[in-house]
């Protein structure tokens, strides 16, 4: 009977570990792209690409993303910014699936 209570307390101690690691894990962050760590407006986002040099800048809300299109230097280039973070998708964060 002591065997199994041992066996029981360590599973949960196990389990506990692991759920405080997974609480305390911080998701992969991309780039920041406008600082503070802070949700950021659409506003915003066209703001920072217009003093970049973009232009055309076309934006729509995708989820927590804002996903942005326009041109730069003759190119166009689109790019995903967290609204909640004002940081670029990182490139592991494709909702694609």
């Amino acid at each position: 009977m002591d065997r199994r209570w041992i066996l029981a307390g360590g599973g949960l101690l196990l389990l506990a570990i692991t759920g405080v690691a997974v609480v305390t894990a911080e998701p992969s962050k991309g780039p920041a792209f406008i600082a503070g760590d802070q949700p950021v407006s659409e506003d915003q986002v066209r703001q920072k690409l217009q003093s970049d040099g973009w232009s055309n800048v076309q934006i729509v809300r995708d989820g927590r993303y804002f996903e942005a299109m326009g041109s730069k230097n003759g190119q166009t280039a689109k790019v995903a910014v967290d609204a909640q973070t004002g940081r670029l998708r990182a490139a592991d964060d494709d909702d694609d699936d």
